[in-house]
């Protein structure tokens, strides 16, 4: 063994003793530091789990605002989940204007299909996953569907069951979820798909139309539109869908951040020409977005719990460097320097906020347990998803918590022991409160 590795050896034995020498202290701080750390781990598992679920729920409360051509209809209910069935269109790249008004947080596409299954026509809503919030939110809780090109999502009126098939222009989709009931007619009774899914059954649909039979481009009006069906009729077509041109969405579902007025946000749209504003129920957007400012509370009295551990800690071992001053100038006219003199006062500290820390981890996670057990089954009750979340996730706040702690008890320590750097050996030994 090197000599330095002798040195390191000693420094930490020393640490341990001073653990050891005023044990019942030594506890108590261990046990503050147990007690912050496991708080400030369980509660951001549950508040992690309680964010998610209670955002699951503000999505179903619909969209802040509904952009729709001018002209469209639109379904006259305080829930804005998507819209009446209509022949008016949007050009998809008014989504990247929309994304850039100040205030909009989310901008989220639907293209509403009239399609032809056996002779009935249903409503098929193509969205994005990417940028949804308002459809598969309506999911049982824990149940997502595969991103796959051949899965569908049915509303709760429909008669088809999970696992059931549909097919639609020669293509079979079946059905990898059904949603729950809103109370909005036209999201209750549709079926939903995705973007590129859509596409495909397009692509299927060409394929399929008659060689001599036209091509209508997209209806501009209801009146076109009409005329266009009739003339279809007229020359004997039957197609599993209409026409539809590609880069096209029937409407723009847009949630504001927090903070943002909706006022401001429908009059930077609203110069936006041949569109209409809905507004969704005020109410609902303002519970969702004083949702931010509930959890940076949370997070600020976590951030003053951790202060208060580092008070005490450094109020603490300052009183235990005191204690110490004449075994301190002992050491220091023995030829021990000043770091020396502050790692074993760091080691021990160390030691003491690391097992605090550890156990509470252990702490946390008896904390969640209960939480699950009482808080989440009430939530659960209350229609709110409490899902944990992932077990990454949780390792890594537990590992954050128990360092975070074990940080503030050595910071803490640390301000305690840089004073003796000042302090002669001779006046240390001297001064009357070690004595």
């Amino acid at each position: 063994m090197t000599k330095r590795h002798r040195s390191r050896f000693l420094l930490v034995r020393l640490g341990a003793q001073n653990v050891g020498r005023r044990l019942l202290r030594s506890l108590l701080l261990g046990l503050a530091v147990m007690i912050a750390v496991g708080v400030v781990f369980s509660g951001f598992v549950t508040g992690w789990s309680l964010r998610e679920g209670i955002l699951t729920t503000f999505s179903r409360m619909g969209a802040d605002l509904l952009v729709v051509p001018h002209g469209a209809l639109v379904n006259i209910t305080s829930t804005l989940l998507t819209i009446q069935p209509t022949d008016l269109d949007l050009d998809v790249a008014l989504g990247s204007k929309l994304s850039a008004v100040p205030g909009v947080a989310k901008v989220a596409a639907q293209h509403l299909v009239r399609a032809s299954v056996e002779g009935r026509a249903i409503n098929l809503i193509a969205y994005d996953q990417a940028t949804d919030f308002t459809v598969e939110s309506w999911l049982p809780a824990g149940e997502k569907p595969v991103a796959a090109t051949g899965g569908l999502l049915v509303g709760e009126r429909v008669a088809l069951k999970t696992g059931e098939a549909l097919t639609i222009c020669g293509r079979s989709l079946v059905v990898t979820g059904r949603l729950g009931r809103t109370g909005v007619g036209p999201f209750d009774e549709s079926y939903f798909i995705t973007f590129s899914a859509l596409d495909d059954l397009v692509a299927a649909a060409i394929r399929a139309r008659p060689a001599k039979v036209p091509v209508h481009p997209p209806a501009s009006s209801p009146s076109e539109a009409a005329d266009a069906t009739h003339h279809d009729h007229a020359a004997g077509r039957a197609e599993c869908l209409p026409s539809i041109a590609q880069d096209r969405v029937s409407a723009f579902l847009l949630q504001l951040s927090p903070g943002a007025s909706a006022e401001q946000a429908r009059f930077a749209i609203g110069q936006i020409p041949a569109i209409k504003i809905v507004t969704g129920n005020p109410i609902f957007t303002a519970a969702r977005q004083s949702l931010g400012s509930l959890f940076w509370g949370v997070a600020i009295f976590a951030g003053l719990l951790m202060l208060a551990i580092f008070f005490l800690v450094s109020l603490l071992f300052s009183a235990i460097v005191q204690e110490r001053y004449r075994e301190i100038g002992v050491l220091r006219a023995m030829g021990a320097r000043p770091a020396q003199i502050i790692s074993i006062t760091l080691i021990e500290a160390g030691l003491i906020t690391g097992f605090g820390g550890l156990l509470g981890i252990g702490a946390g996670f008896s904390l969640i347990f209960v939480f699950a057990r009482s808080l989440g089954f009430y939530f659960s009750s209350l229609g709110v998803p409490f899902d944990a979340p992932p077990a990454g996730i949780i390792w890594i706040a537990a590992g954050a918590a128990a360092l975070c702690g074990v940080a503030i008890g050595v910071g803490g320590a640390f301000v305690a022991a840089w004073r003796t750097r000042r302090l002669e050996p001779y006046a240390m030994i001297q001064m009357e409160s070690a004595r």
